[in-house]
């Protein structure tokens, strides 16, 4: 099965394709601002370097946030798209759970933190047992000031692109399409065929004031 992923929750922009738990290609830009003028045709570029075309994808895989407003409606957009056009079956994952799969062999507490800016943060948090995540803490904004409040109180592993806001360590790589294609296929193979379909915006668009 192929499975078409794709993220541009940040800055970035990152296309994956797998057959079934191989990644096949994958690629990441930093085109900030042209996600929606760039998201299709590396999609095409990336399905074309595999000599396969929609028809023979078997899943799309998107994040719907959180991230930046525009660039979580651009995911959504296009895979809504996507399936409309070719009913092949659709998973959104969010982008805390991303940050957290991508980190599963950790046995215990892990705990995102995704870089909001404004000195703020995406957070979640999951416990990790045998590779498998449950949540603990839904995703939600929060001020970098308050975020030990909601820090685990005991060991626990911190990973995404907002470990350094914290406690000064290296940041996480930002999301990437082939651990969104990785963490859709395994829900998909669970029967998780439509859930977490609206976008978590978490922050609202900023909308510039015009001026008189």
């Amino acid at each position: 099965m192929f499975t078409l992923a794709f993220d541009t929750s940040a800055a970035s922009l990152s296309t994956a394709i797998l057959d079934d738990r191989k990644i096949l290609a994958k690629n990441t830009i930093w085109e900030s601002g042209k996600q929606s003028e760039l998201l299709i045709p590396e999609i095409e570029k990336i399905l074309k370097s595999q000599k396969i075309w929609y028809q023979d994808l078997g899943l799309i895989a998107a994040t719907n946030g959180p991230g930046s407003f525009t660039g979580t409606r651009i995911a959504l957009t296009t895979a809504r798209i996507i399936k409309a056009a070719t009913n092949i079956p659709l998973i959104f994952v969010n982008c805390c759970e991303v940050a957290a799969f991508a980190n599963r062999a950790h046995e215990g507490k892990i705990f995102v933190a995704i870089d909001a800016a404004m000195d703020e943060l995406f957070i979640a948090e999951y416990f990790s047992q045998n590779q498998k995540l449950t949540i603990v803490v839904e995703p939600c904004l929060v001020k970098l000031e308050e975020v030990s409040q909601f820090l685990p109180k005991d060991n626990f592993l911190l990973c995404g692109s907002g470990k350094k806001m914290i406690n000064g360590q290296e940041n996480d790589a930002p999301i990437e399409a082939d651990m969104v294609g990785l963490l859709a296929v395994e829900k998909f193979l669970s029967g998780e065929f439509s859930q977490n379909s609206d976008a978590i915006y978490l922050r609202a668009p900023r909308i510039s004031e015009r001026k008189k």
